[in-house]
């Protein structure tokens, strides 16, 4: 498949108008009584109608099945959601229909009418949840490869005293790294780092840190690909003479629906992971500062509590967090399943780790710097960061929150989550 078919944006009006118009025309052919229908007219209207009706009830049963029942997203399904699956099953069910009793070239109608309408029907969910941008990252081809290291030595100047060589690339580059559990032992997939242009130059400045975490289910990908955050942090490198942080996204879940809530359980060493074996690859490879100062955990939805866990637990090593849609406590589904499978059923040790108890036990914290932002929209973790900012003020962080209009919790609230936060980062790490 061509670079240009894979760069196709799949979110656009175009791309959208051209899917749901075929899907239509389609369905609208299989719905009519035209030649082809060998049953009566009084036959094939019910015929139809309810053959779409069981379709539509099937695709409303597999969302509530999924989300609701499972709770695999942690979240409840948007009205456009629920619709799309809806609809989807509708046409499934008419072109189901369109196969028995009927001509041949109808069959081939109906045939191709099931592919259309699911096509349409995942269009227009991946347009609310703004997960794949474009075709490529549909597909899984993202075009990213592994990062080949800058090794050359950091200059041991302040950042203040930077001058951008002559021949500074324009853009930051992304790239994928193998970060091993030499410690931990935990099993991670690669590793999405982000390099700004002056850590590609050959004597690079000390830089800040992101250590940043993708929601669950997902990928360290996410970030970049349903998150935008190149692009971002570009921006923040073309403002400042190619100084922005550096972004390392490690992989806190292990595999795609697996969630060990960033902790050290039987679930897997996760915390020693991310602050040992992460921490330490870092240091040992990018041309970072070693300030705490300068050093920042951030996420989205389960990645904004694991960014929550990790600045407040550990303060010691992180000066700062952005938790974007940050849930009140890390839990995977229910909290009797977290308490059994994390916390060998001892309810004390589940309360312990959460960051309201975390926060007021290890208070204060003269030296943090938290950012809390969630979707307006979204109920659920609105509550959440109202009681989370709380805490953080009694507990002396140097607390920002906002509610981000017109987004509840998907990745159009991750993307401006980061696009909010990363101004305010940059006046902590004081980049000239």
């Amino acid at each position: 498949m061509s670079g240009g078919l894979l760069a196709l944006s799949i979110e656009g009006t175009r791309v959208l108008t051209a899917a749901y118009v075929v899907a239509a025309v389609l369905v609208v052919a299989l719905l009519l009584p035209l030649p082809g229908v060998r049953a009566r007219l009084r036959v094939w209207w019910p015929i139809a109608l309810a053959a779409a009706g069981v379709g539509a009830l099937a695709g409303s049963l597999l969302v509530w099945w999924v989300v609701d029942v499972q709770d695999v997203f942690g979240v409840a399904a948007s009205p456009v959601i629920r619709g799309a699956a809806a609809g989807a099953g509708a046409g499934v069910g008419l072109a189901l229909a369109n196969l028995v009793r009927t001509r041949w070239w109808r069959k081939v109608v109906a045939i191709v009418a099931i592919p259309a309408v699911l096509v349409a029907g995942g269009l227009m969910i991946n347009r609310d949840v703004a997960y794949y941008p474009k075709l490529g990252d549909a597909l899984g081809v993202t075009g990213v490869s592994a990062l080949a290291l800058n090794h050359a030595a950091p200059r041991p100047a302040l950042l203040q005293d930077w001058k951008p060589p002559a021949h500074m690339p324009a853009h930051g580059t992304v790239g994928t790294v193998d970060i091993p559990g030499l410690v931990s032992h935990w099993r991670a997939r690669p590793a999405w780092v982000y390099e700004p242009p002056a850590a590609r130059t050959a004597h690079p400045p000390r830089l800040p840190v992101i250590i940043a975490f993708s929601g669950q289910p997902g990928s360290p990908s996410d970030l970049f690909v349903a998150g935008g955050l190149q692009a971002k942090l570009d921006a923040v490198a073309h403002a400042h003479e190619g100084l922005a942080p550096i972004v390392v996204a490690p992989d806190q879940l292990g595999s795609f629906h697996a969630n060990p809530m960033c902790l050290d359980s039987p679930m897997g060493n996760v915390a020693t992971y991310v602050t040992v074996d992460v921490r330490t690859w870092i240091l040992r490879h990018l041309p970072v500062a070693t300030s705490r100062q300068e050093w920042t955990v951030a996420g989205f939805s389960e990645g904004g509590t694991c960014a929550v866990q990790f600045g407040s637990e550990r303060p010691d090593l992180f000066g700062s967090f952005l938790a974007i849609s940050s849930e009140i406590f890390p839990h995977d589904h229910t909290i009797p399943r977290t308490v059994r499978e994390a916390f060998h059923g001892s309810m004390a040790a589940f309360r312990a780790a959460q960051p309201l108890v975390v926060m007021q036990r290890r208070k204060p914290y003269p030296d943090t710097v938290a950012l809390y932002c969630v979707g307006a929209e979204d109920k659920s973790y609105g509550g959440s960061m109202t009681k989370l900012v709380a805490a953080s003020k009694r507990a002396g962080m140097r607390t920002t929150s906002t509610r981000l209009p017109g987004v509840a919790h998907n990745w159009n609230t991750g993307s401006a989550g980061f696009a909010w936060g990363l101004p305010r980062l940059v006046q902590v790490w004081g980049l000239p």
